[in-house]
Parts: structure tokens; C-alpha cells; sequence
């Protein structure tokens, strides 16, 4: 049975975000929306058949999309044909749907929210996805997709002095990186917040740093904080203490390794490393050479010297 054109609304959830994120422009249409914990689970558990208590659940356990009450959401909508059967169900894949997912959804939010996180630390993510329209003052879901990947906790928060360096960032970033040690090393940083396993999260983070910096041959551990604390540093003293700190989690990761023991890092230690490996990927993009290239001009400079900012 086919029906006229329907508007076809789009709905994505957030996780581990709040208010601040309101802030934030989108392009083609896109849109962040704040609904109360009630209106959200009530529209929710219409959508998956599921009562509110359970979807309440599921939203702050699984997915921590809760945040002060309110569930943040990326909203859009478009026409579409729509062919369902007596019973109403979908029997055909709308083209318009289609196109939608690939081109704004995959070509365009998915990346957005990637260099969100990437910007600054907090694990923004989009875990819940759907696709609706209303009948009769009663929303229908045609379409719905999760992600069955482990959500760390880590809240993403946008101070008011950021959000132009962010809108920036996006405008002037794009994925996949060029470089494919860039983008190898931007992968092993996302990996890091998909694992419950904080020693695997260190880890990860590790081998992104090593694939920016290792030249390969001897001396990994000094070449590693040397270069690390070179690009970073923004004086001599301040690349003295990457330097000390990149050489101290380096040293974690080699016993993590070697002795299998799970206790040897912390929080702390994490959200350490993590920070240098998103600031490395950020400044080695706006940099935009090679890996060879990068590593003689990073060997060509002293502690403090950033040659390629003056």
C-alpha cells in the first residue's frame, strides 16, 4: 500500500553530554533538540515496544543519554514515499531514507561528531538512531539502530568560551585524515573509549602514540617522548615535563605488556595519555606533512622551538 509523501523525521540520541551542547551549530538542516526524561521515554517506548521504565533503563544504564533529566537529541526531517502493508509494515526501503543515512548521516553527522571528540575530551557519541513519522497524532519508527559497542562514561561538556574554537575546528577539519598514519592513529584513540578495560583503553592510546612518533629502530621509549614533547611543548620547560610524563605512561605500557598485571594505571594515567594523543593528531593535521617529513622537522628542533608555528 502506498501512501502520499510523510514527512520522515530523524532522531538521534546523544550520550554523555548536557545543556552546553545546545550551543552548537549544525549544517544541512541538523539540529539539537533537549526533551524532559518524561517526554523521552514516553516517545521512546513507543518506538521499540518497550514501557517507559525499561527504556528509562536502558537510556541511563546502557547509554548514558540521561543528563539532569533531559535526554539531547539531533533532529532532522525530509519527505518520503512510504510502502507498508496491511499491517503496517514497511515493505519496501524508501530511496529518500537511503540517500539520507549515506550522504548526511554517515558523510556528514557521524563525522562531526567524531571530531567533536576528538576537539576535546568527553565521550560524545550517538548511540540510538531513529527513523519516524506521525500518523494520526501517533508517531510511528520504521527504522531503528543501536550500537552494541561499550559507552565510557566520560562527559563531554562545552565551556561558552569554546564554542567558536569548536564551530571552527569543524569547519576547517575533515575526515578521513589524509595521511594514513594520521588516520590510523585517530582510530586507536576512538578505540580507547570502546573498551571497559582501562589497561586495552592505555593501551590503544599507546600504539596511536607510537604510530605518530616511532621512527622505528632503537630507543622507541626516548624517540616517543622526544618527539611528543617537541610538537607539544610551548617552552623548553613545559617539553621537559611532556617529555618526563610521555617517557613515566611509556614505561606503564611496557610493564602492562610484559607482566600482564592489571593494576598499574590509573584514571589519571588515561585521560593523560589520551590528552596528549588528541593534541598530537590535531596539531600534526594543521602541520600537514608526511610522517618522514614530520619526524626531521621534529628532529631538526630543540625543546621549545615549535619552528613550524613562527
Amino acid at each position: 500500500m502506498k501512501m502520499p509523501k510523510k514527512e520522515i523525521h530523524f532522531m538521534g540520541l546523544l550520550a554523555n553530554t548536557d545543556s552546553s551542547i545546545l550551543n552548537v551549530k549544525l549544517d544541512h538542516g541538523f539540529k539539537i533538540y533537549a526533551l524532559t526524561d518524561r517526554e523521552g521515554f514516553t516517545l521512546i517506548s513507543i518506538f521499540e515496544g518497550l514501557p517507559p521504565m525499561e527504556i528509562g533503563r536502558k537510556l541511563f544504564m546502557d547509554f548514558h543519554c540521561l543528563s539532569d533529566k533531559k535526554l539531547y537529541y539531533i533532529g532532522n526531517s525530509f519527505e518520503s514515499d512510504i510502502e507498508m502493508n496491511n499491517e503496517g509494515v514497511l515493505t519496501s526501503f524508501p530511496s529518500e531514507v537511503a540517500k539520507f543515512d549515506n550522504e548526511l548521516i554517515h558523510g556528514y553527522l557521524n563525522p562531526v561528531i567524531r571530531l567533536m571528540r576528538l576537539f576535546k575530551e568527553g565521550n560524545i557519541c550517538m548511540p540510538l538512531k531513529y527513523y519516524y513519522f506521525v500518523d494520526n497524532n501517533i508517531p510511528k519508527s520504521f527504522m531503528t539502530m543501536g550500537t552494541h559497542l561499550y559507552i565510557s562514561p566520560e562527559v563531554y561538556t562545552l565551556e561558552s568560551f569554546k564554542i567558536a574554537d569548536l564551530q571552527r575546528f569543524l569547519r576547517n577539519t575533515k575526515l578521513p585524515f589524509k595521511e594514513s598514519f594520521l588516520q590510523l592513529a585517530f582510530e586507536n584513540f576512538e578505540l580507547s573509549y570502546q573498551t571497559h578495560n582501562i589497561n586495552l583503553s592505555f593501551l590503544s592510546l599507546m600504539i596511536s602514540l607510537e604510530t605518530l612518533f616511532n621512527p622505528g629502530g632503537q630507543e622507541l621509549r626516548y624517540r616517543v617522548a622526544r618527539n611528543t614533547a617537541v610538537l607539544l611543548g610551548k617552552d623548553r620547560e613545559d617539553s621537559k615535563k611532556i617529555f618526563s610524563e610521555i617517557k613515566g605512561l611509556y614505561d606503564k605500557r611496557s610493564n602492562i605488556v610484559h607482566t600482564g598485571k592489571l593494576n598499574i594505571i590509573n584514571k589519571e594515567d588515561l585521560l593523560k595519555l589520551r590528552h596528549y594523543v588528541r593534541e598530537s593528531i590535531k596539531e600534526i593535521n594543521k602541520i600537514g606533512k608526511s610522517k618522514d617529513e614530520l619526524l626531521d622537522l621534529l628532529n631538526s628542533c630543540g625543546f621549545g622551538e615549535r619552528a613550524w608555528t613562527k
